[in-house]
């Protein structure tokens, strides 16, 4: 449901979660390629994602930051 907010962009949101299955742990570099849009757009998209509580950022830094796609990963950890 959180992906129909995004509106113009639900495409690349929804291709953005579908990578996130895949790599639950990126970096923006890692989304610029395979979803085929610019780094302003990879940064923007992934500020979203975190706002709306899908992505965790983990290392506290401006630069070089690494999302978690954490929701994801504790079912995992609860195993």
């Amino acid at each position: 449901n959180k992906i129909l907010e995004f509106g113009k962009r639900a495409q690349n949101a929804n291709v953005l979660l579908n990578f996130l299955y895949q790599k639950p742990i990126i970096a923006i570099s890692d989304i610029v390629e395979p979803l085929g849009i610019s780094k302003q757009t990879a940064n923007s998209l992934i500020r979203d994602f975190v706002n709306k509580s899908i992505l965790v950022e983990e290392t506290g830094f401006q630069r070089n930051q690494i999302f978690i796609f954490k929701k994801y990963l504790d079912i995992y950890s609860q195993s």
